[in-house]
């Protein structure tokens, strides 16, 4: 496991200028301590980052709990910690002919929630990721102005 946390710290260190870094290193430690237990893509990735709603592509259609996207919208509303909402997990893709592309497949109830508020950005991890990871969720649909 340390060899595979790693290889994707090591991977996910080039992020692009216009994303911020949140800036509290105590609750991004706590947020990723969280992280470990429920997702294995971003287990070895402490970074936070308000990524810009408006650069994630999210490829397959949500089916979603309106009732659990009213119960984050209330708590993002009233938010106090970034401990409240983990970060969503977003593919980040440099596509074969250069920029930047952030794909969404999880957290769709969360992604929702913020879309719905009208927020600008979500708070994410980047999984440095390629064309052929792609290929994993998509298989044949993946975008071909990427490879």
């Amino acid at each position: 496991m340390k060899f595979i946390s790693h290889l994707i710290r090591v991977s996910s260190r080039r992020i692009p200028p216009f994303l911020h870094r949140i800036q509290n290193p105590v609750h991004t430690f706590h947020i990723q301590r969280r992280a470990m237990e429920t997702t294995v893509h971003s287990a070895g990735i402490k970074d936070v980052y308000d990524v810009p709603m408006s650069a994630i592509q999210r490829p397959i259609p949500s089916i979603l709990d309106e009732q659990k996207v009213a119960s984050l919208m209330e708590t993002i509303k009233g938010e106090t910690s970034e401990e409240e909402v983990p970060p969503i997990d977003l593919l980040w893709i440099t596509g074969g002919e250069g920029g930047n592309y952030y794909f969404s497949f999880g957290g769709c109830h969360r992604y929702e929630a913020y879309r719905r508020l009208h927020r600008e950005t979500i708070k994410a991890k980047l999984v440095r990721s390629t064309v052929r990871d792609l290929y994993h969720y998509m298989g044949s649909s993946a975008p071909i102005y990427l490879a």
